[in-house]
């Protein structure tokens, strides 16, 4: 029975430790508030919108692109997948820091929320490089490659539109 008790303690403490490195993340990036807006929400959003990605090879046949236009769009997708490789290495990097950190007795939540804030420095502009290539890309093209690109993007972007949640006010959280 004493052993069973150590062994659940020993559960508990990790559970405890993990639950706070959620709070702190979860309070470090802003969704403290998801609770209200699940509440808040109309029934009819509830359903998820399922959106097949985009084939990028099927749609780069059908663009028909012209010798610059190949360049800028191999320039967007090169930026896209340094943009996403190094997103990875960061948050492996981060995770690794923090199951170090989690080994320690005492919890340090302020190195935790700095390695949190020094990862999200590090990558926040990865994703304005990215969309920059694109928006170059897609400038390149004419009418009718634009309305190709545009029908293939636009089931990915209507999924955005419909997402459930919704601003709210700053000054109350609601």
């Amino acid at each position: 029975m004493i052993l069973r008790h150590e062994s659940n303690n020993a559960k508990s403490t990790l559970l405890l430790k993990l639950y706070a490195v959620t709070v702190v993340t979860a309070l470090s990036l802003g969704v403290g508030s998801a609770p209200v807006y699940a509440q808040a929400m109309p029934v009819e959003n509830d359903i998820a919108i399922h959106v097949q990605p985009v084939n990028m090879r099927q749609l780069h046949d059908q663009l028909n692109l012209t010798p610059d236009q190949e360049v800028q769009w191999q320039a967007a997708l090169d930026a896209m997948r340094q943009s996403h490789s190094s997103e990875r290495m960061s948050a492996d990097e981060m995770q690794s820091r923090m199951q170090t950190m989690l080994a320690q007795p005492i919890l340090d939540l302020s190195a935790l929320h700095a390695i949190h804030e020094k990862t999200a420095q590090q990558d926040a502009q990865l994703p304005e490089q990215s969309a920059k290539a694109w928006l170059r890309f897609y400038s390149s093209l004419n009418d009718q490659q634009k309305t190709t690109f545009s029908d293939a993007m636009r089931p990915q972007f209507e999924n955005i539109a419909h997402h459930p949640a919704r601003p709210y006010d700053p000054r109350t959280g609601l």
